[in-house]
């Protein structure tokens, strides 16, 4: 900059800010307040933990993303599944009725009726065998969480390891945010049939307090900042531990969800970030993660010797713009004599102190692995990988998407002789539609599918596991993302990102709609407006 010019310019910006200052005073625009009974991108979908276990849940959460920054935060909402089945669906069946059967009150009315909260269900315009029901009826209770929510997980924290997709009697929902850097959570209070009352250190109409916002390594301001992007989030089945992938950038974040004692003298303590590795960059420098899952292990069936016979988890994720897994594994500084734990390890405020060393669980043993796949045929910055799962109980098999080109993979992770995983693709690849990314694993009677969503194509494929095939296509509302099972009812929960909607879909082989869509949480777009 020339120098004559630079009293002129910091003038000029001087004059902006205090007109600024004095405008936020005068009226603040905070933006327009999230709608609390309404989805948008909806992103993140998690039946209500608190249903004890082969029960039905009463509510399904769901993260609203505000992808188009159209208010001035997300939101997470419960929907009451109950009355919403009740108002269209004859009891236990699914299916809707033919005509309007108002002394049980259901009713369904035709494409393009008006909706009401007395009637909020009609026929949808392009599949009228599909219902759609406005939501608003049906939503439970609203809170909000910031931008660019990406999924829903949860904890139990009724003194169980690990967690229990059912029958937390006090269950903790966590979900990154992307718009603010963070990983949130909220505490749920209540019985499994009362409304859930969430508890996130808020104040009437705001969002979660910083409490409730892990942004640093240790809750330290003065260490580690969480990595842009946290986009996925793996509760670990076998511990007290999170991890988190970030989309953009090599970090891996690990969650110990009993946290790190505050530095108070009290005792409290507080989830904790306790680590953020780098696990996510290859050897040519391209980063970002994507994809999580912990192998099962039984320490008397051949466990892998890096576990130590089960006693640390190997886990697994996927690049998400590299043909490339890893695989790590976790351990913390141990000592034999308390004592010596005392004086040795570094509590709250005392990392990088003279003598002290952290303790904490960290990311261990990395390694790389290709797991073969489709030729992505170009050079352009695209998603590659997508979601991992292992296919069954046994750990011996993990399943891969791929994003771009479409298609699933099959890894043989089963233990040589010497204790280590095989890690090599088992079968050929199974092609499937243009970028799919999510997956859910669902067992009927036996038989296994996964049930993959690809956002490009509104579908939903469906791949029987046995046989590795593909079984059948569903068609799926605009921009399918996140799915969720519920095991009880035998259906499948999809969000329909880029449509404001819930896609219901059939599971059950006792009906004849199976793997057919039924119904759908929210009012088609542009049909609504």
């Amino acid at each position: 900059m020339d120098p004559a010019t630079t009293p002129r310019v910091r003038l000029h910006a001087a004059a902006i800010l205090a007109l600024l200052t004095i405008a936020g005073c005068e009226d603040r625009n905070n933006g327009e307040t999230p709608p609390d009974d309404q989805l948008f991108f909806p992103s993140g979908l998690l039946l209500d933990p608190r249903a004890a276990p082969g029960e039905p849940a009463k509510y399904l959460f769901v993260a609203n993303g505000n992808n188009d920054l159209g208010y001035n935060s997300g939101t997470l909402v419960a929907i009451d599944l109950e009355a919403y089945f009740d108002s269209w669906s004859r009891p236990g069946e699914y299916a809707v009725d033919p005509y309007c059967a108002e002394a049980e009150g259901r009713c369904v009315l035709d494409v393009g009726s008006e909706v009401t909260p007395e009637l909020p269900c009609r026929r949808l315009a392009l599949l009228p065998q599909i219902v759609e029901c406005t939501e608003a009826p049906f939503v439970a209770v609203s809170q909000r969480i910031g931008d660019f929510a990406t999924l829903l997980t949860h904890s139990c924290e009724d003194g169980r390891d690990g967690a229990s997709r059912v029958g937390c009697t006090k269950p903790r929902l966590w979900l990154p945010v992307r718009g603010d850097p963070s990983v949130a959570f909220l505490d749920i209070d209540g019985p499994a049939d009362t409304v859930p009352e969430l508890e996130c250190g808020q104040g009437l109409g705001i969002e979660c307090s910083d409490y409730y916002r892990l942004r640093h390594l240790r809750n330290d301001d003065e260490l580690l900042e969480l990595p842009r992007e946290p986009f996925n989030m793996l509760v670990s089945p076998s511990s007290r531990l999170a991890y988190v992938s970030h989309s953009d950038g090599s970090g891996l974040s690990l969650i110990d969800l009993d946290g790190v004692d505050d530095g108070t003298g009290t005792g409290s303590r507080r989830p904790a970030i306790v680590d953020i590795a780098g696990v996510f960059r290859d050897p040519g420098g391209t980063t970002g993660g994507f994809g999580l899952a912990e192998r099962p292990c039984d320490p008397s069936d051949s466990p892998p010797s890096i576990t130590l016979g089960c006693s640390r988890p190997l886990v697994y994720g996927s690049f998400r713009y590299s043909r490339l897994l890893t695989s790590f594994t976790i351990q913390g500084v141990e000592f034999d004599d308390p004592a010596e734990a005392a004086a040795k390890c570094a509590g709250a405020g005392e990392i990088g102190d003279v003598g002290k060393i952290s303790c904490d669980e960290r990311v261990r043993s990395q390694r790389l692995l290709a797991p073969g796949g489709l030729d992505p045929s170009s050079t352009g910055f695209r998603p590659i990988l997508g979601d991992i799962a292992f296919a069954d109980s046994s750990g011996d098999s993990l399943l891969v998407l791929q994003t771009g080109p479409g298609a699933l993979l099959k890894i043989d992770t089963r233990v040589d002789v010497d204790g280590e995983p095989l890690d090599t693709p088992s079968v050929p690849p199974l092609e499937l539609c243009d970028e799919p990314s999510r997956m859910e694993l669902f067992e009927d009677d036996g038989a296994r599918f996964a049930l993959i969503s690809c956002f490009r194509a509104a579908l939903i494929y469906v791949v029987d596991l046995q046989a590795f095939r593909v079984l059948d296509t569903i068609v799926a509302g605009t921009g399918p993302y996140e799915l969720e099972v519920d095991e009880p009812r035998k259906l499948l929960y999809l969000a329909n990102n880029l449509e404001g909607s819930i896609s219901i879909v059939d599971l059950s082989r006792r009906r004849p709609t199976r793997f057919r869509e039924i119904a759908r949480i929210g009012l088609q777009e542009p049909f609504s407006r």
